[in-house]
């Protein structure tokens, strides 16, 4: 083959393949986006283990140092929330991960369009003491997460503090402490 072939038929080559590769792109870009766990059904078969009565206590403390001032949840819902697809994608959602996180109050709220009925039915709900602590007793093995905010008015009346959550894998009839953030 001669030196200008083997050059067109490189050139026609590369061309070919950089067509074919922006064409890919232009498909992807274009494609429904795939689906997420926030849009599909909680499968019951994910979360009934949760219902259960557990020989586990989660107990755990949140408090946020401002200046000389430690602020507590006090007053505050606590949540532990079975883990499950859509529970992972909502943290994920909310703090960028789905292991440990801290949401400032000064940002706005992340919306969800609606939760699904199993992740409200199955999250335990208590509400901090004045020292900031929480308990859940009862608690079945498995993986959850513990969330709850530690907010106060600064100046100006602008919210201070935020929203926290922490991965706890929980086995064995054991009393786990949690300390957020």
């Amino acid at each position: 083959m001669k030196p200008a072939a083997r050059r067109f038929g490189l050139a026609a080559t590369v061309a070919a393949t950089l067509v074919a590769a922006g064409c890919a792109q232009f498909d992807q870009a274009f494609a429904p986006p795939p689906p997420s766990a926030l849009s599909q059904p909680i499968p019951a078969s994910e979360v009934e283990w949760s219902r259960k009565s557990g020989a586990n206590t989660v107990s755990g403390i949140a408090t946020l140092k401002a200046g000389d001032t430690t602020h507590t949840c006090a007053g505050q819902a606590a949540n532990l929330i079975p883990d499950n697809a859509y529970a992972r994608a909502r943290m994920t959602a909310i703090f960028g991960n789905d292991t440990r996180g801290a949401r400032a109050a000064s940002l706005a709220p992340v919306k969800f369009d609606r939760d699904d009925p199993l992740y409200v039915s199955t999250l335990r709900r208590t509400t901090c003491d004045a020292s900031g602590s929480f308990s859940f007793p009862r608690v079945p093995d498995g993986v959850w997460y513990v969330t709850t905010a530690v907010k106060w008015d600064g100046p100006g009346d602008r919210a201070e503090g935020g929203s926290m959550m922490k991965r706890v894998d929980v086995r064995g009839g054991k009393l786990v402490k949690v300390t957020l953030p």
